[in-house]
């Protein structure tokens, strides 16, 4: 009787074990996601003009504002050599007084129309974004006319806008965020044309009315620019008021563009933007990898989420959650013409910034040492896949990713086919991405005042020290008897 009881007990603990495996098998297993509600986003229509200018049109039925967004490749990296800033000058004009209209004028005009004016500049392009009422396309169309065909570059023009520039730097190289965002980018495109966007305002006295009166005559050209029009009209009828009022606009032959693939940093490198009295700590890193495919670029999208793109990222809860050193830790991508960035920016407490720095370097390094696991995985694409619809909603947030899809050519891969893409991810995707492109060295940004970090810094084997416009100062090393060393 005895030994019946404890095969009855043993045969329950079996089973008992076999249905904890179960549920331990059911809980590694992420359940299969609920069907996809249909995405409908509205065709985009193409149609290239006379002048050569490609148009880009999306007829959107619903809501009373139109959005006009002109794109032209004239991003920083065409900027002349030792004339690092004069493509954002250029792209300053854009709204700024015309010949027929003084900057008073057009505040007027864009009231007068239900209007809202902005311009973008990156390494490779301008989005100038125009949002009106439906029914003034006409006068925004004109408008846009007398901004590219009328642009005054008159001596006052020029000099208010290096007045503007040139304090608005001063003040922003104050700030730890922008100061180690640009070092960053110096060192990661250290060489490359896209060094010239991080100028800094000892660069704007160099700007003058002839260089950008050439720069925008040579490459605001039909044949450099696309026209993207989101409204009620349909593509007969917008090819041909756009026409109306831009076929003076006449083309060129363009400068040869020699953009090389960016490479990755060399060696790790930890740099110090000294900030007197700045209170605050910011940390950057990042490094540089050539142009993926469309596929490597999903993957890219779903690390980044799992990594650092939400308050309950990897990053965010060791940082912040559970270590209590940052204000805040995320991650981006960015992508752009001859490649990308993966870069991390955490503000951290002072007195914390070495192990702060310790545990993103074991969050990044793990990123290529092993897998991420399915559950966040499926958990990544299912935050992206449900609040892509919610980008598109707001006509502002609409129009940008309408404009950075065709400023990219990035197709219909990332437009009506997001959903599917990105249901195609998977952990082992994910896994080989990572180490192709995050396996290199990394660049490390600190910025903060020295005073204050210099004693919890002291850890560190060595360092460079940068002024706040990014110039070089000296360098900080620890000899094998933990002795700290200047060298100039």
């Amino acid at each position: 009787m005895k030994t019946h009881r404890f095969g009855l007990a043993l045969a329950i603990a079996l089973a008992g074990m076999t249905a904890y495996a179960q549920q331990e098998r059911f809980r590694r297993t992420p359940p299969p996601p609920e069907p996809l509600q249909a995405l409908k986003l509205p065709r985009i229509e193409r149609a290239v003009l006379s002048n050569q200018l490609d148009v880009s049109i999306v007829t959107r039925e619903n809501g009373p504002f139109a959005g006009l967004q002109l794109v032209v490749y004239a991003g920083e990296s065409r900027s002349p050599n030792g004339m690092a800033g004069t493509a954002t000058l250029a792209a300053g004009f854009l709204g700024q007084a015309t010949l027929v209209r003084s900057v008073a004028g057009i505040e007027e005009f864009l009231d007068s129309i239900g209007g809202s004016l902005s311009v973008s500049v990156n390494q490779d392009y301008v989005v100038l974004t125009i949002h009106f009422l439906e029914d003034y396309l006409d006068a925004a169309l004109e408008f846009l006319s007398q901004i590219l065909l009328q642009p005054d570059f008159s001596r006052t023009e020029v000099d208010f806008l290096k007045f503007t520039a040139t304090y608005d730097l001063l003040a922003r190289e104050k700030d730890p965020d922008f100061a180690a965002r640009r070092h960053l980018a110096r060192m990661l495109f250290q060489g490359h044309p896209y060094e010239k966007l991080a100028f800094s305002s000892d660069a704007v006295r160099g700007w003058n009315p002839a260089g950008v009166a050439d720069f925008f005559d040579r490459y605001y050209r039909p044949n450099n620019a696309r026209v993207i029009l989101a409204s009620r009209v349909g593509l007969n009828v917008a090819t041909r008021k756009i026409s109306q009022y831009l076929n003076q606009w006449q083309p060129r032959e363009l400068p040869a563009s020699s953009l090389q693939p960016l490479k990755p940093p060399a060696k790790e490198r930890i740099c110090l933007v000294n900030i007197p009295q700045a209170r605050e700590c910011m940390v950057y890193l990042g490094t540089v990898f050539p142009a993926l495919g469309n596929a490597e670029r999903f993957d890219m999208a779903v690390q980044n989420q799992v990594f650092g793109g939400t308050p309950t990222s990897r990053l965010f809860m060791n940082l912040r959650e559970t270590k209590a050193f940052a204000n805040f830790a995320y991650s981006e991508t960015g992508i752009f013409k001859a490649g990308g960035t993966f870069l991390v920016r955490a503000k951290v407490r002072p007195e914390v910034v070495t192990p702060a720095l310790a545990e993103i370097r074991k969050e990044v390094r793990a990123l290529v040492r092993e897998p991420m696991t399915p559950l966040e995985i499926e958990q990544a694409k299912s935050y992206l896949i449900f609040n892509f619809p919610l980008q598109l909603e707001r006509y502002d947030a609409f129009s940008r990713r309408l404009a950075e899809n065709q400023a990219r050519g990035d197709g219909e891969e990332f437009w009506s086919r997001y959903y599917e893409q990105v249901v195609l991810v998977n952990a082992e995707r994910v896994f080989a991405t990572a180490q192709k492109v995050l396996s290199q060295p990394f660049v490390y940004v600190i910025a903060g005042d020295h005073a204050l970090l210099s004693e919890h810094l002291a850890e560190l084997e060595s360092y460079d020290v940068f002024d706040a416009k990014g110039r070089f100062e000296y360098s900080v090393t620890k000899d094998k008897k933990g002795v700290v060393h200047e060298a100039r």
